[in-house]
């Protein structure tokens, strides 16, 4: 028979009502800062994955360009060349690659005009984030056959008040020549968040091509997706490298991660973590204090029969024992609790989105939330595991009660 654990159980039955009342505290505040701790994480995980997955959309994980047009609207050609397929080739981590080209414009309806970005690319994925956020109609078509098809962000279609299958006029102007007019249908409209790029439309890339004068094999840019488990960062500075080393192109390009190119978000996104850490912290010492408490209370309590237990034979180990058994049944059942809200908490605005934000301010509609098993037992175990250490520390204080002094205690 394990005689610390019986005395601890029998003990816990004959509980007075304060020693019940802190019991239940030290419970309650168990449940509420593991149920914050969780929630906490994955609202933050929720937003770095949401972020990042919207920004990679936009921009891909890396990109290549022109080092003087990276944060510009125009952009200069670059001729997809043998040295340049070398280079790709050559660094390792590269899933996917994708051309794109763009032009600032003016497009203009019946009723206004605006500034605005076209973006050409070959192709958009249905399951991207993207094609997700079409409101209106449908993507531009990617066929043989080149169609003059543009997909409008909200604001710009909101501010030409024109709907889908309308017509509008983009003008391009190329030093002192008239401006260059094409018309196109308006496809779909896409809504956009936060301060993401507002003005670009996205087209057929022969259609930006031909608006530019360039061939088939010229550019504005490459968009590069890693391959799973590679960092972006370092293959970005492996490209950098290659490119220095082996482009024999009259170019000056560069390529850059959307993490140097969305720098204020990720930075945004850090302050996040901060703050995450900040409340698992304050929520780690509101239950440790309460905890702490009620053991002493126990203790205190029970000074008599820790003394009657010492007179009869039983060493402080031993005793110190009794004591962390509660502890660790009041720990077990708060996390138990705090797990199967937080849980509930999750579940619910994952699957209801019930909890709004403003996505000019945020970047999403609604709080994102996303949480690995890996991430819920990291955090049960270091915060069981640190709670019990600092507890048994405190129950150092049951070697100073001595026995002939505990049993005058009534």
């Amino acid at each position: 028979m394990n005689l610390p654990l019986h005395i601890a159980r029998r003990t816990a039955k004959s509980a007075t009502s304060t020693q019940s009342t802190m019991v239940r505290i030290a419970t309650i505040a168990v449940a509420v800062s593991i149920t914050v701790m969780l929630v906490t994480m994955a609202v933050v995980e929720g937003f770095r994955k949401q972020i990042y997955a919207t920004i990679s959309d936009m921009s891909a994980d890396i990109t290549v360009t022109d080092l003087s047009t990276i944060y510009g609207t125009q952009s200069k050609p670059i001729k997809y060349n043998y040295s340049l397929d070398s280079i790709f080739l050559a660094t390792e981590g590269i899933s996917t690659i994708d051309c794109y080209a763009m032009r600032g414009c003016i497009v203009r309806s019946q009723s206004d005009a605006a500034g605005i970005v076209i973006k050409g690319v070959e192709a958009i994925e249905p399951t991207s984030i993207t094609a997700k956020s079409v409101i209106e109609g449908s993507l531009p078509t990617f066929g043989k056959q080149r169609k003059r098809e543009l997909l409008l962000p909200k604001q710009t279609a909101e501010q030409l008040g024109v709907t889908i299958g309308e017509r509008v006029e983009v003008l391009t102007v190329e030093g002192d020549k008239l401006p260059h007019r094409e018309v196109f249908k308006v496809c779909g409209i896409y809504s956009t968040v936060g301060d993401l790029p507002t003005v670009i439309a996205l087209a057929d890339i022969r259609n930006v091509q031909k608006i530019n004068g360039w061939q088939s094999d010229t550019y504005s840019g490459f968009e590069i997706e890693t391959a799973e488990g590679y960092d972006a960062e370092a293959i970005t500075e492996s490209l950098n490298w290659n490119i220095f080393e082996n482009y024999n192109g009259l170019e000056s390009i560069s390529a850059i991660s959307a993490k140097e190119l969305y720098a204020h978000i990720f930075a945004w996104l850090e302050t996040h973590n901060i703050n995450a850490t900040v409340i698992i912290v304050i929520m780690f010492i509101v239950a440790l204090f309460n905890m702490v408490t009620a053991l002493l209370i126990l203790l205190f309590e029970r000074t008599r029969m820790v003394g009657i237990l010492k007179s009869l034979g039983m060493n402080n180990n031993t005793v110190r024992q009794i004591f962390l058994y509660q502890a660790a049944r009041i720990v077990g059942i708060g996390m138990a609790v705090g797990n199967v809200l937080a849980a509930v908490l999750i579940l619910v605005q994952k699957y209801t989105g019930v909890v709004k934000l403003d996505a000019t301010a945020y970047y999403v509609s609604e709080v994102p939330v996303s949480i690995g098993i890996v991430d819920i037992l990291a955090i049960n175990t270091i915060f069981a595991a640190a709670i019990l250490l600092l507890l048994f520390v405190a129950t150092a204080i049951v070697s100073r009660i001595e026995p002939s002094e505990a049993v005058k205690y009534e």
